[in-house]
């Protein structure tokens, strides 16, 4: 007869009965008992993998670097590699930076993995290792952190970001309305909001967009006809199979450090219609590296 240790069962016994572990399913038929069940289990290791991701970025978010120019890493010697010849630690930190969130800008978490991931960013492009690059993550990283860069901009809480909120232009009472209107006089121009902007209802993550054609686009298409969660994840890179769709080389705030992709035209391309200012950009900065200008502009 098989001896079995504790560890190798299902199950544990206690006394004469079976106490059955809460997290098997064995002997459960019922479908929608078995998916809680799984469901319950993929949540914790979920919750555990996080846990260590941010204790991964914690360990070496003091280290303090100023992160590399994308500009300077995308014309590096440097080969992207996969997931797979990466070390854990690399791993755990381009995991994290995946799960950063713009409508949680007071968020401890979220710079604890900033900070980690511009250490390690620095680390690698001052030893020119040869097996890696970490443009695709920092290509998301800096449209993520010109988004935050932008909430501070517009001076948004976490509460003022959270999934229900509304943007601080459609503001009706007098008193916001005077505060709208103070805060709009010192904002730059590309985060002035436009009048269709005022008028239509939105969540505030709109309003970080400094292009005021492209938000007038999504306005004028109406929210409720397309996912305004899929825009913002094919806009950072975090779209299954799509590459960030806007690049960022300076400030923010400024559309002329702005730079949309080949993929994000082919897909979402009437989300920029008539943004002039933004292709000119966009030809800029391609044309320092050398590459073919994306769009034809009428002189």
């Amino acid at each position: 007869m098989a001896n079995f240790s504790i560890v190798d069962l299902p199950t544990s016994m206690i006394g004469k009965g079976w106490v059955r572990d809460e997290d098997d399913w064995s002997g459960i038929s019922e479908p929608k008992e078995r998916r809680k069940i799984q469901n319950r289990r993929n949540q914790r290791k979920r919750r555990a993998k996080g846990r260590r991701e941010l204790e991964t970025c914690e360990n070496i978010a003091s280290e303090g670097q100023q992160l590399p120019s994308p500009h300077h890493v995308a014309t590096s010697s440097l080969v992207l590699s996969e997931h797979r010849h990466m070390d854990p630690e690399m791993v755990a930190i381009l995991d994290a930076v995946r799960t950063i969130n713009i409508l949680d800008p007071e968020s401890e978490r979220n710079r604890i993995i900033m900070r980690a991931f511009e250490a390690v960013a620095h680390r690698h492009y001052m030893a020119r290792k040869p097996e890696i690059t970490l443009l695709p993550t920092l290509s998301q990283f800096n449209f993520v952190r010109a988004l935050l860069a932008n909430v501070d901009v517009l001076g948004l809480s976490s509460e003022e970001m959270n999934d229900n909120a509304l943007s601080p232009f459609n503001s009706w009472g007098p008193r916001q309305v005077e505060a709208s209107r103070a805060l709009e006089s010192r904002l730059p121009l590309g985060l002035k909001p436009t009048g269709l902007q005022r008028a239509t209802l939105h969540h505030p993550w709109i309003d970080l967009l400094p292009v005021p054609e492209m938000r007038d686009n999504l306005f004028r298409r109406g929210l409720d006809y397309f996912d305004e969660d899929e825009l913002c994840h094919v806009l950072c890179g975090r779209s299954p199979g799509h590459p960030p769709g806007i690049f960022v080389w300076r400030d923010p705030w400024d559309s002329s450090g702005w730079e949309v992709t080949e993929s994000f035209v082919r897909s979402w391309g009437w989300v920029i219609a008539g943004c002039l200012d933004l292709f000119r950009s966009t030809n800029s900065w391609r044309a320092r590296r050398g590459e073919k200008l994306l769009f034809r502009i009428p002189s």
